[in-house]
């Protein structure tokens, strides 16, 4: 069994808990928060053995084998940093950090302390990307794609009544882009690969983060757009066009919902039964390379966070 130590006690790190306790593999020992009756009381729901308030106290445990990291994305770099130099093995939750260097960084620092570090980007360890990625041939070639990931924040909210909360507070690298574009922008890149040309705009609000935008990606072939928002809903799906066919996904972050419509009218249903929480799959993956001594993983590769990473970067206050 795995002993996982878990930064945070947002509602993502309860969802990760419940695919934790269901993995097999794993054992939820430790939790780390800034608030130590916050973090008793996330602990004694959860079945928590040891509860931390200090970083560096929680990294001398010798128990602690591997860390979830799910704080405001502007603390990610920092306890990654330190957990990966205490030789933890670390799964970050997305976007793994902001800036290139600091990929750069951890990624360095992984290697050089032969722990294992990971985006924890869900859709892609899904057994439906796979079919999607195995059905591309039957919608002919492909040539252009759009996918959406847009949700209306109740945060929004409160930023126009004055409160600036952590998603949308840009000291904490908040955001539409780092939030929720990142689902659909590293769909892309795992699913087609890097883009020869990218370029893209944003909405900006009064805190300095974006609320909503969209991303061009210009390939040899085919072309792509995402888009996404934490100010606005979106009713329509996201499709992978082929000069035979498309194929329909209802939503990006989730994997579900997907059909291939064909031409001639006719319609296929390619979509498999799957865990639902579906954050068991990047748990089974995130174990595996512990278990065999691995550094990276072969799906949610270093390759692509860090060009995911690139072009946030870069377009993020645009």
């Amino acid at each position: 069994m795995v002993n996982f130590a878990i930064i945070g006690t947002s509602s993502i790190s309860e969802k990760f808990i419940g695919a934790l306790k269901n993995s097999g593999k794993c054992n939820l020992y430790a939790l780390l928060s800034r608030s130590e009756l916050k973090g008793k009381e996330f602990a004694k729901k959860h079945g928590v053995e040891k509860v931390y308030t200090d970083i560096n106290e929680m990294l001398k445990d010798e128990k602690i084998v591997a860390i979830y990291i799910a704080s405001p994305n502007g603390k990610h770099f920092e306890q990654a940093k330190l957990a990966l130099e205490a030789k933890k093995n670390v799964i970050c939750e997305k976007p793994i950090v902001p800036t290139i260097e600091e990929f750069d960084i951890l990624v360095e620092c992984a290697k050089r302390n032969g722990v294992a570090l990971m985006e924890a980007m869900r859709p892609t360890l899904n057994p439906n990307f796979k079919i999607i990625k195995d059905s591309l041939g039957k919608i002919g070639d492909i040539r252009q794609f759009m996918l959406k990931y847009c949700q209306y924040s109740s945060r929004y909210d409160l930023l126009k009544a004055g409160e600036v909360t952590n998603i949308f507070n840009k000291e904490m690298k908040g955001g539409s882009l780092y939030d929720i574009g990142v689902y659909p922008l590293y769909f892309a890149i795992a699913m087609f690969g890097e883009p020869e040309e990218y370029f893209g705009y944003n909405y900006i609000l009064e805190s300095g983060v974006d609320g909503c935008g969209s991303i061009l990606l210009k390939y040899k072939d085919k072309i792509g757009n995402i888009s996404y928002s934490k100010i606005t809903d979106e009713r329509s799906q996201s499709e992978i066009l082929g000069e035979k066919g498309s194929i329909v996904i209802d939503k990006v972050s989730q994997v579900k919902g997907l059909k291939i419509k064909y031409r001639d009218g006719k319609e296929e249903n390619i979509e498999l039964q799957v865990a639902e929480n579906d954050m068991v799959y990047e748990i089974d993956e995130f174990v595996n390379l512990i278990k065999n001594g691995e550094i990276e993983s072969k799906v949610n590769s270093f390759d692509i966070s860090r060009k995911v990473v690139e072009i946030m970067e870069k377009l993020a206050n645009r």
